[in-house]
């Protein structure tokens, strides 16, 4: 509400009667002079509406500006909320907290992206897990958080349909209620398309609510294989405590030879070696670090596996494989490394000095990243047992594993992880880095505890975690009678 002023001018005296000194129907009386303010301000008190009808008298000559600034400080010293006030002195609001310029907000936002691990996008602050979004032209539901697709949200208010990743168009949305499947140009049936699929140059892409399966193999076991990743995405939240890239994407082969054929390269693939150190050749699932779509320009690095569907024995592995792929792909969208890939693709080729690269400036140390994929993978309890069964088969199964291959190995060789297709305690090492892991997260130890509760605030903020990480490595170190306990209940 605009209240006006009316000032007895002669003899210089303010009325106090609420219906003639601060009417709201009067108009301001013209005749004031400036040499009154001083009457105006004590006439309007602490009252923040009548110092913002003084303000706005100021506003009508220029002579009176020299006030201006004066009237505004005391509204939000009476008032320190008052938006009006706050905004014509170009106050700043973030957080509920007014700033007096951009400039004390962008030094206060430098300072809180310190602490919150907020990194600059488009000249504004936001978290690092929004930059995947933001990437894809994605924005946030303001009032629900979500982030959605507002090309995906316009088709389908038009009338498309979305079948796996392909947009069906309205015209053509009949051809999905015939069972049929969009491939390229074509609409085939299940059987032809899992066959149209089966190329490397054509898998199957089906997103699902937490990650993105991509398989030569048939829609059947990739679904499969989706489920489990569904699965392990709650274990791999216990080791973050948050998620990056909503649907982290992961490959699934048919077979193991022709994972080893994808992962160390080959003519029949036209791709270079994608897992330089030969994880692949100890561990059924590895991460392809030199995966790239140079046409597009696009790091396809993620994790890769295999689920032969066509036995028992298939079915029974590719349960732990697939959520160990689906592990790999999860921390890589945590903690991605992105230098060098502008050379790469200017050079159109992967060079060894990228690889070198790729396999040196992540922030995690390497048995961490794969001792979390291994944990999701072999040492997770099973929450999908019914009553009566064991939900700690799985880690029960990887501790009668490491007894087989020699027992437990020195605990610094863990650490150091000098993991490699030329390392034949590879596997061993795999497989005790996620017992490491499954004892921080779920040995009920009070300092372990208590670290790994400070490295997930570090890790969701970006922040240094070098230091956290020697403690943890510490601790563990101090107890391998309690890890060995662990390991064999």
């Amino acid at each position: 509400m605009l209240i006006s002023l009316l000032i007895v001018v002669s003899p210089l005296t303010v009325s106090m009667d609420p219906n003639s000194a601060w009417s709201v129907q009067e108009p301001l009386v013209a005749a004031v002079a400036v040499e009154d303010y001083k009457s105006l301000l004590k006439a309007a008190g602490d009252d923040p509406d009548k110092l913002w009808a003084l303000y706005e008298w100021t506003l009508e000559e220029d002579d009176r500006k020299k006030y201006r600034k004066r009237v505004l400080n005391k509204i939000i010293k009476v008032a320190p909320d008052h938006a009006e006030a706050h905004a014509a002195l170009g106050h700043v609001l973030f957080e509920g907290k007014w700033f007096d310029s951009e400039r004390a907000l962008d030094r206060h936002m430098s300072k809180l992206a310190k602490e919150r691990g907020l990194v600059k996008y488009d000249g504004k602050w936001v978290a690092p897990t929004d930059v995947p979004f933001l990437d894809k032209g994605w924005m946030k539901d303001a009032r629900t958080g979500e982030w959605y697709d507002p090309v995906a949200r316009e088709r389908l208010a038009e009338g498309w349909k979305l079948q796996d990743l392909n947009w069906v168009s309205p015209d053509e949305v009949s051809k999905l209620d015939e069972g049929l499947w969009k491939c390229d140009d074509k609409w085939l049936t299940l059987d032809e398309a899992d066959e149209w699929h089966g190329d490397i140059e054509t898998p199957w892409r089906i997103p699902t609510k937490r990650a993105t399966v991509w398989s030569t193999g048939t829609r059947a076991t990739a679904l499969k294989a989706a489920a489990q990743a569904e699965q392990a995405y709650f274990d791999m939240l216990k080791v973050f405590g948050f998620g990056g890239d909503g649907q982290p994407a992961f490959m699934v082969v048919r077979s193991q030879a022709e994972y080893l054929r994808f992962m160390d390269g080959s003519e029949d693939y036209d791709l270079p070696q994608l897992d330089p150190l030969a994880m692949s050749a100890f561990n059924r699932s590895a991460f392809a670090d030199l995966w790239f779509d140079f046409d597009e320009e696009v790091y396809l690095g993620m994790g890769v596996t295999f689920w032969d569907g066509s036995n028992e024995a298939g079915d029974l592995y590719g349960v732990h494989d697939a959520r160990f792929a689906y592990g790999l792909s999860f921390v890589e969208s945590i903690d991605p490394c992105v230098e060098g890939l502008d050379e790469v693709y200017g050079e159109g080729e992967v060079t060894p000095e990228f690889a070198a690269v790729r396999l040196s400036t992540h922030s995690l140390p390497r048995w961490f990243r794969w001792g979390a994929a291994c944990y999701a993978s072999r040492w997770f309890k099973d929450n999908q047992v019914k009553r009566g069964g064991n939900p700690y088969w799985a880690s029960q199964w990887s501790a009668s594993n490491l007894k087989a291959q020699g027992g437990l190995l020195d605990f610094d060789d863990v650490f150091e992880f000098q993991a490699s297709g030329q390392n034949e305690e590879t596997a061993r090492l795999i497989n005790q880095a996620g017992l490491m892991v499954a004892f921080l997260v779920d040995g009920g130890d009070a300092t372990l505890s208590r670290l790994h509760e400070e490295l997930q605030g570090a890790m969701e903020k970006r922040q240094d975690t070098e230091k956290i990480f020697g403690a943890i490595r510490k601790a563990l170190s101090e107890r391998d009678e309690q890890i060995r306990a662990f390991m064999n209940k």
